[in-house]
């Protein structure tokens, strides 16, 4: 289910901006010391648009600051330049979920980006990620992960060949130079500040999605002189234990759904226990595939991919409306709209998975009940054995990192301007993780926003929350937009006949 925590990064970045930086190439390029950071403008690492004002290229950092003779190694950057004539001077960084995903690959244009009206945005790929230099890949890993998503590995099967695949790839890194200790939130934080000096910018504004959100919050404590404001969206502080909660999570919001369609008069006639006829779904994928064919690929269609399939609808505000149809449908035997989602959940694993190994093996894993953890991919959990968890205590064992300072798996005590944003649905960081925050951060609100899930920002109001929030964060936005937002609306799966 960890998926969930990159998906929405693109059309995210539209919603960021940063303010004006000082142009790449007006960045001091003398040669820095060895084994000290230091910036230089160059190409872009990705395609993008000739028209637009975008500044690209490389920092150099250490590859770990603890270790005086650390190899040093290469992040891309993109600046996309405000269109304001004296832009402000704090950009807006947005990080990425992950850990493992990319936040350069994709990004070309700045043009619908609401941010760059008065101020620059910066990009910075993560150490580690996709076009870093080096790249932690692990393709045995994201191929295993496509074979459990298409229910074609399962269980011990696919435990052992997860672990198989995380030693080979662990041997193949370390054999190349790495030092997969290296690769943490706490470096990557002060990756984004000597970025900051880099560019010469006074402060800069923080837009985290999901992990993002955890990186965010390191940044805060790390360097929070250096920090104007943050939006937090789906936010992951770093107390939680989230393999400890990665079933819970889920049915937290699926509860969400059943409650839903019992107290709308229309979808409780059409399902009038929607919950049994799920369980009862579950049930019978466990016991023998359904008899579902998805276009590109063999999928065996157990319990599992069933959950995976309507847990990826949740947060799409009229494909969560059709949750109940999707289920009592396919109760019935007849599975047209279940086909459709359980296609939409194949899609590959693109994760960098040395970089996710480290971090999460470090951070997290160390700091969290082994047996709780364990006993979230059983099929007991009534989620077909499901596995939500980011990594498992066999595969950390197996990745063999320095546990992180136990102070990281601490709250965040920050006096920041701070926005944070949950979505009602969101089966992987639950509204109550947000609200949590702010026992120890005084300037901060929440916002939950009705009939969205993971990613609440990516719309219309969340959008617009972010926006005036970066503007003037002295000033609390009006959440009148979220108390309008009329969310899922459980009679359209009665009235509708088709998905959309």
């Amino acid at each position: 289910m960890m998926k969930f925590l990159k998906i929405l990064a693109p059309a995210l970045l539209a919603l960021a901006g940063l303010p004006s930086l000082a142009s790449a190439q007006d960045v001091a390029t003398s040669p820095a010391p060895l084994n000290h950071s230091s910036f230089a403008p160059g190409p872009c690492a990705v395609e993008v648009a000739a028209d637009e004002r975008i500044d690209c290229g490389w920092l150099s950092v250490p590859e770990s600051r603890s270790r005086p003779d650390s190899r040093m190694i290469r992040l891309p950057v993109m600046i996309l330049r405000s269109r304001a004539e004296h832009p402000a001077p704090d950009p807006v960084i947005f990080l990425n979920g992950g850990p493992g995903n990319s936040t350069l690959t994709g990004q070309r244009s700045g043009k619908s980006n609401p941010f760059l009206t008065s101020r620059d945005q910066v990009l910075l790929e993560p150490r580690g990620a996709r076009l870093a230099q080096p790249f932690l890949d692990c393709p045995d890993i994201n191929a295993a992960k496509g074979e459990v998503a298409a229910g074609r590995l399962r269980g011990a099967a696919a435990a052992t060949r997860l672990e198989a695949t995380a030693a080979a790839c662990r041997a193949a890194l370390v054999a190349a130079g790495a030092d997969l200790n290296g690769y943490t939130s706490a470096e990557t934080a002060d990756d984004l500040e000597d970025l900051r000096v880099a560019i010469g910018a006074p402060q800069v504004n923080l837009y985290g999605l999901s992990y993002g959100t955890r990186l965010a919050l390191t940044m805060a404590r790390r360097h929070p002189a250096s920090v104007r404001a943050m939006v937090l969206d789906s936010v992951l502080p770093p107390e939680v234990n989230y393999d400890e909660a990665a079933s819970a999570n889920v049915w937290r919001a699926l509860n969400r759904v059943f409650d839903g369609c019992a107290v709308d008069p229309v979808c409780a006639r059409a399902w009038p226990d929607l919950q049994r006829d799920f369980a009862g779904l579950i049930a019978r994928a466990d016991r023998r595939p359904l008899p579902v064919t998805v276009s590109g690929g063999a999928v065996e269609v157990r319990g599992a991919q069933v959950v995976e399939a309507i847990a990826g609808m949740l947060g799409d505000q009229e494909r969560t409306a059709l949750i109940p149809r999707a289920i009592g449908e396919a109760a019935a035997g007849r599975y047209d709209l279940l086909t459709e989602w359980v296609g939409r959940a194949q899609s590959p694993s693109t994760f960098a998975w040395g970089l996710r190994l480290s971090v999460w093996c470090a951070e997290e894993v160390p700091f969290e009940d082994a047996a709780l953890v364990q006993s979230q991919a059983f099929a007991s959990r009534g989620l077909g054995g499901l596995d939500g968890r980011a990594a498992t205590p066999a595969l950390c064992r197996i990745w063999n990192v320095a546990p992180a300072d136990a102070g990281e798996n601490t709250p965040v005590r920050s006096d920041i301007p701070t926005l944070i944003l949950a979505g009602e649905y969101d089966p992987n960081t639950p509204p109550a993780w947000a609200r949590g925050l702010l026992a120890n951060m005084p300037n901060a609100m929440v916002v939950e926003l009705p009939g969205r899930g993971h990613g609440a920002s990516f719309n219309a109001c969340g959008g617009r929350l972010a926006f005036d929030f970066i503007n003037d964060p002295t000033h609390p936005p009006s959440p009148v937009c979220a108390a309008k937002l009329a969310g899922a609306d459980f009679g359209l799966s009665v009235r509708r006949q088709t998905a959309p």
